[in-house]
């Protein structure tokens, strides 16, 4: 093995799906860095995290801001600009902003029963065990349903509510249009027999309404929360003081309300308690419909959409692809980052992230054959760790869209991801070149995520794509490659094995708070292979 020093890592995060500040994953990628690097930093000092900015990145009076770089370095480093020992530049590739908007519910909820549940493409398969196909359609479906289901909920209470204020007010009985404002502008009799108007009570019944379900929503945040805000006491004193000041001013109105008495009686705590059930039902339907399905689905509807005649969704697309291939060569180039080298290069990409780093590390290599890129500065690029990865659905979605593809158009795409990854950790053990090490994190109960399957070819780093159909001939016939599956595997898949909770039914975004995904151990038997050990291998002064 060879014994490399490499000092200066360059880590390029990709982020997924729903709306990111810009470095936000960044900061996060950079902060549990820092912490799990800290774990066993012995007496060379604490890790720390600075924020740098490289000169000479952009155009003179280019109003964008800063592509500013978080530096993971010793904290007895005399300069961060300058660290004495090794270090880690997280880079982002923040594309967030240019999908946001781009569609809405209607459009993604149809998308989904096109493409996923009514395929019309006859050649599109989704590459998972029945277990997990099973698992994600249901779980998708179900959220479909659930969320539909509680708008019914939530229009059945308005019309139980509507009609029980008609009745108790006498709105029903007072057809004619001048009766019916005089009856709105009747006095109802309040606590201690208040007089107030009936079109007030019937506002203070909505404002309380809303004030609970508020209160309530804050709660459930509250819960799920708890661990992050362990070390936080001030927010949690904050979040309860409004809690309580929500359900103080909103039980008072729904108190209030219930026992006002109106013309023909009191609405009573069965129709205030319709009236909470109707911003409560539609609370928890909107959030699984606009939060979860256009959410998380929305940035995949567009990514997807391969068709250059749609200019809206291919345009944003595009653009997309143009900012991670712009961030990895920062990484890569030291003319583009303020004259940096970095010795080695790691992508580490998030639910669709992974996606979008997977086609820029394809369009870098195809420019570093052309010559656009040199091929010194491709094969810094020595690992590709995806979390959550989406890679296997929007490739059944990429291929279940657009035109059915070719055989020879299969054989290429797969023959060129041969050429550029490995599920060989040995690859790391190169200072440069002989494969990208590509590592995936998977949990089964993630309905976003799969084990890569598919992905696997016949040929291997470095050969060259013009032999592609004499290496095929040559090896289909040879016993290690007869699985047929279509060549051999080029991803190291981890399963984790977390499970969701009824306070945690969707573990997304749960990957980089993992212990296991960062630390390497021994899972029944099996040695299991952590994301920091990847990042951190043959770094210099690292591991003490």
């Amino acid at each position: 093995m060879e014994d490399l020093t490499a000092r200066r890592i360059a880590v390029v995060c990709v982020h997924g799906v729903a709306s990111h500040p810009r470095y936000e994953f960044q900061d996060q990628v950079s902060g549990l860095l820092c912490d799990q690097l800290n774990e066993n930093c012995g007496a060379a000092g604490e890790w720390v995290v600075d924020v740098v900015n490289p000169g000479n990145v952009l155009d003179h009076g280019d109003e964008e801001p800063l592509p500013t770089t978080s530096r993971v370095h010793r904290d007895s480093d005399s300069d961060p600009n300058a660290p004495d020992g090794s270090f880690f530049d997280v880079i982002e590739a923040y594309w967030s902003p240019i999908s946001k908007g781009g569609t809405n519910w209607l459009w993604v909820v149809n998308w989904i029963l096109r493409v996923v549940f009514v395929p019309l493409n006859t050649t599109a398969s989704y590459n998972a065990s029945w277990q997990k196909q099973f698992f994600d359609y249901g779980y998708i479906g179900g959220a479909l349903v659930l969320a539909f289901g509680l708008f019914f909920v939530s229009l059945s209470a308005v019309w139980q509510s509507f009609v029980r204020v008609l009745t108790v007010t006498g709105l029903i009985k007072n057809t004619n249009p001048n009766e019916f404002i005089t009856t709105l502008n009747a006095n109802a009799s309040g606590i201690g027999g208040v007089p107030i108007k009936i079109v007030v009570w019937l506002f203070v019944g909505l404002i309380g309404g809303f004030l609970v379900t508020q209160a309530l929503v804050a709660i459930w945040k509250l819960i799920v929360q708890r661990k992050a805000l362990v070390r936080n006491p001030k927010a949690v004193w904050h979040r309860v003081i409004a809690i309580v000041v929500l359900v103080t001013l909103g039980g008072a109105c729904i108190v209030g309300m219930a026992l006002a008495k109106f013309p023909n009686g009191v609405l009573g705590w069965r129709g205030v308690g319709l009236i909470v059930v109707i911003f409560v039902a539609f609370q928890l339907g909107y959030a699984l419909l606009i939060g979860f399905m256009v959410g998380f689905f929305g940035d995949v509807e567009i990514y997807t959409t391969r068709d250059e005649n749609d200019s809206r969704f291919y345009g944003m697309r595009d653009r997309i692809l143009d900012v991670t291939v712009e961030a990895l060569m920062r990484a890569i180039s030291p003319q583009l980052n303020g004259g940096r080298r970095y010795d080695r290069v790691i992508v580490l990409a998030h639910s669709l992230g992974a996606t979008i780093a997977m086609d820029a590390l394809t369009r870098l290599y195809q420019l570093s054959l052309q010559g656009a890129v040199t091929r010194e500065e491709f094969d810094r690029i020595r690992a590709f760790i995806t979390a959550g990865s989406s890679l296997e659905k929007t490739r059944y979605f990429f291929d279940v869209s657009g035109a059915t593809p070719t055989a020879s158009f299969e054989h290429w795409r797969n023959d060129a991801y041969g050429t550029i990854f490995t599920c060989n950790p040995k690859a790391l053990d190169r200072p440069n070149g002989h494969g990208v090490f590509w590592a995936n994190y998977w949990y089964f109960q993630d309905p976003l995520c799969n084990e890569i399957r598919s992905y696997r070819s016949y040929l291997k780093p470095g050969e060259s794509m013009e032999s592609s159909r004499v290496i095929h001939e040559e090896r289909e016939g040879q016993p290690e490659w007869m699985d047929g599956s279509g060549g051999r595997e080029i991803c190291w898949n981890e399963r984790g094995h977390k499970r969701m909770t009824l306070t945690h039914w969707l573990l997304h975004g749960d990957y980089l708070y993992d212990a296991w995904f960062w630390r390497s151990s021994k899972y029944k038997g099996k040695e299991h292979l952590g994301a920091l050990d990847v990042i951190t291998s043959h770094v210099e002064g690292v591991r003490d």
